[in-house]
């Protein structure tokens, strides 16, 4: 061993805690009880989603069933369970799915959900690719063909990636497609719709020929915009390097990439802790891990570090699976294998593995394909979902005894910037302790027909605080925490100079229609302002009224059906909270909310909902309940 290298092994040890994991299936305890039924013949074509749909603090599981059933949308009740609320929320489609993937494309607060699909349930087809905007998180309503995505040119599509490769701060949409290379295409988010550049963006000469299954955008080069990796099958794989004004340059063969005739799915995670991405592949022959060297150039260490066989490879995550601070990678199978490759390097720089994915538990035989990692039960280690062909959903808990070890796991997000995409989709976080840094990007890219939450997570060993924590944000903005206690998941919320208020839900009808809640013109929630807001459309006769007012990133919808409002959702938390009174003079009431100029209101979200006796309302306990509102405070 190199003398320098044992010595900062020495200076690292007391942020590596040797300790190891075991996973056990869930998926019936659970209730994650579904099974892959295509009715296509592409044996490659298993996956889903993972998003916090309903916006409560806990990950929701999306199924792509290929056909013989309508796909479905497992909601996380928050207690280790799921239920299928597929039907409810509008996603009980029978079709040719294939892959999944999301991202708030309309900028509105909810994550909507990217699903393709080869066509009908009994014959290929194009045009019916998916895209289900999240109706303030109790439904979805598919959009695709007005916003111009549902084809990509032929029954042709698996899965993509959102991020905001121009810079603008909207999210933009890659799609993948293998049956013909016409079908991979980058579509523009113009607002509106999305705009097919595919030929623009310089990516036509590279994609046409390739058979493509999965794609991820992360800034590889360190220059602050997002380039694009698509790996694709039969030696078609290109590394395209983002110049900044819109448009790739192809630069596979300088970069050392797509050194396998067949890779499927990819990872992207800093391994050696050098301030630079690497990305690991799976294949059908020999997995590939590319250390980046700078310069867009990388190095396939793959073979000499034991990580290369994994069985055919499909899904790949790569995460601290057992928080010794230290990047395991694991992949699923063709051939029933679970790969997980233990990282136990003495050093950063001196990566060494060892496989222990049926020693630690991950001893089903299922045929895998997507692979997805999510905290599903919100207790800090990172869970797996493995979606296979033609077979039951796989749910495999994290049992890590965490005693001895520290986490910290970080969501982001993007409030009212226009210059940073929602949920922070692109930016990078850091965490240091000691002397090491740990790196970790925020992508919505697949990593093989399904992808993981949109989180950074870090294990910490034996640190029970983070000394610096920072966000590099896409626009260039950074925001930098220092003595960040470990064991905890934040939510960071870009830096911004610009105040909105978004609207939320459609409210619930009175005898003059739906109360509408709106600030005042040129009201804006700043510090050390009043922030005014009208309510109007009340019952002319002066019923009372009141405004229900709560801190939240984002409350999920109480469904009022069950005393007696159908169709009516409360978004501003508890029932039981104390309400402003409101005086409602021939049908319209106003209220002023001085706001504070202490700092620690800064950056939070009000939300905000009117409600007011009305005994020509529609429903059963005669009230009205306008839209809702949300604010961030600045």
């Amino acid at each position: 061993m190199n003398p320098a290298h044992a010595l900062l092994g020495l200076a690292l040890a007391p942020c590596v805690v040797a300790q190891t994991t075991t996973f056990s299936d869930q998926s019936i305890a659970s209730g994650l009880i579904a099974t892959h039924d295509p009715t296509h013949s592409e044996v490659f074509a298993a996956g889903g989603a993972i998003g916090d749909f309903d916006r409560d603090g806990f990950q929701d599981v999306f199924f792509v069933t290929g056909g013989n059933g309508p796909d479905r949308l497992f909601v996380n009740n928050g207690d280790g369970t799921f239920t299928d609320r597929a039907a409810d929320w509008g996603v009980d489609v029978a079709h040719r799915g294939t892959g999944a993937t999301v991202g708030d494309f309309d900028d509105d607060g909810w994550l909507d959900l990217y699903v393709t699909s080869l066509g009908p349930p009994h014959s290929d087809a194009a045009g019916h690719h998916k895209l289900y905007r999240n109706e303030a998180g109790h439904g979805f309503t598919d959009v695709a063909a007005s916003m111009g995505v549902n084809s990509t040119g032929s029954a042709d599509g698996w899965a993509g990636a959102f991020a905001d490769y121009d810079g603008d701060g909207d999210l933009d949409l890659a799609v993948c497609g293998w049956l013909s290379g016409a079908a991979n295409r980058l579509f523009r988010n113009d607002g509106t719709t999305f705009t097919d550049v595919t030929v623009s963006a310089g990516l036509a000469p590279s994609l046409v020929p390739m058979n493509g299954f999965t794609t991820k955008f992360v800034d590889m080069d360190g220059d602050g915009d997002r380039d694009l990796i698509w790996i694709g099958d039969f030696s078609t794989s290109v590394y395209f390097v983002n110049n900044g004004d819109g448009t790739f340059t192809d630069f596979t063969t300088q970069s050392g990439t797509s050194m396998d005739s067949s890779e499927m799915g990819v990872t992207v995670t800093d391994i050696d802790e050098d301030g630079l991405f690497d990305f690991y592949v799976t294949t059908r022959n020999s997995n590939n891990l590319y250390i980046n060297q700078g310069g867009n150039v990388f190095v396939n260490v793959a073979g000499p570090l034991g990580v290369a066989n994994a069985g055919w490879g499909w899904g790949a995550v790569s995460i601290d699976m057992n928080h010794d601070t230290r990047v395991d990678l694991l992949t699923t199978s063709k051939f029933g294998v679970q790969a997980a490759f233990r990282n136990i390097s003495p050093t950063p720089s001196q990566l060494q593995f060892v496989e222990v994915g049926f020693s630690i538990g991950l001893q089903t035989g299922v045929s895998g394909r997507g692979l997805s990692n999510f905290d599903y039960d919100n207790d800090g280690d990172q869970d797996l979902l493995i979606f296979p062909w033609i077979d039951t959903l796989k749910l495999y808990r994290n049992d890590l005894n965490a005693d001895d070890t520290h986490w910290l796991r970080v969501f982001l997000d993007s409030g009212c910037s226009s210059t940073i995409p929602p949920d922070g989709i692109g930016s990078i976080v850091k965490a240091t302790v000691g002397s090491r840094t740990w790196m970790r990007p925020i992508e919505a890219g697949c990593n093989y027909l399904s992808n993981s939450e949109l989180s950074a997570h870090f294990g910490l060993g034996d640190a029970t605080t983070i000394d610096v924590l920072t966000v590099e944000w896409p626009d260039g903005q950074v925001t930098t925490m220092q003595n960040v206690a470990a064991d905890q998941t934040l939510v960071i919320r870009a830096p911004t100079d610009t105040a909105c208020t978004r609207p939320i839900g459609v409210g619930c009808a009175g005898a003059n229609g739906v109360p509408s809640l709106a600030p005042q013109p040129g009201s804006i929630p700043a510090l050390g302002t009043t922030f005014a807001l009208d309510l109007q459309g009340l019952d002319a006769n002066g019923g009372a009224a009141v405004l229900a007012f709560a801190f939240s990133r984002q409350y999920p919808p109480i469904d009022l059906g069950v005393i007696g409002m159908p169709d009516c959702d409360y978004h501003v938390g508890g029932l039981g909270l104390s309400p402003i009174p409101l005086t409602n003079t021939a049908g319209q009431a106003t209220v002023a909310l001085n706001i504070s100029t202490d700092p620690v209101l800064q950056g939070l979200p009000l939300l905000f909902q009117g409600l007011a006796a009305d005994p020509g309302a529609p429903n059963a306990i005669g009230v009205a309940l306008s839209n809702a509102l949300r604010s961030i405070v600045y």
